[in-house]
């Protein structure tokens, strides 16, 4: 399964039980109405799916039910990033097997790395994938290592199927479109500038709330509207500062709470 042109892909959140436990009922439930919404993708188990806070058995739980909530109406992109190159293996051959369409990998965090390092693991992941696309996810400011551009270069030519790309940076972003892969723009707040200078799509943490607007924006800018995409932008770049208000994801879980039956708004300790 492929994605469309300025694919709007969700950042899927991880709702959970009163006691901890994932919910994977309520996650069923979000992920069917999203599905009806429209959106071209979903990621499960990212940033916004507290993928860092969840143990393996859970974020392959999280993946399954997502793939079976979806039935292939839109294509699951599977986060499957851990700090060690053996663990990250070890979800991304589950994933794969539980029918993910494509994967994505965090680069490593913790331990400081070069190019040399970050080279490396994703070559052992571009094996194990084999003939699923991988993407590589760089968000500088939560793993301490960036992924350069010579790095992604090298990645593009050993068979990397693309760059989500949190680094917030435009200038960056041009960089990597000049590397020859897809790049999506990880950032709500630059979704519009980057579908105009030639971004594969977004994936999305607001799309959990609003698909409407991303899905709308993607449109227009697809249409050449620009006008009315930038004026989208400024919806979602609102709605961001709203949301910003609290400490990270309690506001967009109580405000998805409110739109899906049962959806309890808790995030794990230590957000909650």
């Amino acid at each position: 399964m492929t994605l469309p042109e300025r694919a709007v892909i969700v950042a899927l959140l991880t709702p959970y039980r009163p006691d901890g436990s994932v919910d994977l009922d309520a996650l069923a439930r979000h992920v069917d109405q999203l599905v009806a919404a429209g959106v071209d993708g979903l990621m499960p188990a990212g940033t916004t799916g507290e993928g860092a806070l969840l143990d393996e058995d859970e974020i392959f739980a999280v993946v399954e039910a997502t793939l079976h909530a979806a039935a292939g109406a839109a294509p699951v992109l599977a986060h499957v990033g851990r700090p060690a190159t053996a663990a990250t293996v070890r979800l991304l051959r589950r994933a794969v097997e539980a029918g993910a369409d494509m994967v994505s990998a965090v680069v490593p965090y913790y331990y400081g790395l070069d190019d040399r390092q970050l080279v490396a693991h994703y070559e052992v992941l571009l094996e194990a994938a084999g003939s699923t696309p991988l993407f590589a996810y760089t968000i500088p400011d939560r793993v301490r290592n960036e992924l350069s551009v010579a790095a992604v270069r090298e990645l593009a030519a050993a068979g990397l199927a693309g760059v989500k790309d949190s680094t917030k940076s435009l200038e960056r972003h041009r960089e990597y479109l000049a590397c020859g892969v897809p790049v999506l723009m990880g950032s709500d707040g630059l979704v519009f500038q980057a579908l105009e200078l030639g971004a594969a799509g977004c994936i999305s943490a607001i799309a959990n709330l609003r698909p409407d607007l991303l899905l709308e924006l993607a449109r227009a800018s697809r249409e050449g509207r620009s006008e009315d995409a930038e004026r989208l932008q400024g919806a979602v770049s609102e709605l961001r500062v709203e949301l910003a208000r609290e400490p990270a994801l309690v506001a967009l879980k109580r405000a998805v709470a409110a739109r899906v039956p049962g959806y309890a708004p808790e995030v794990r300790r230590p957000l909650g």
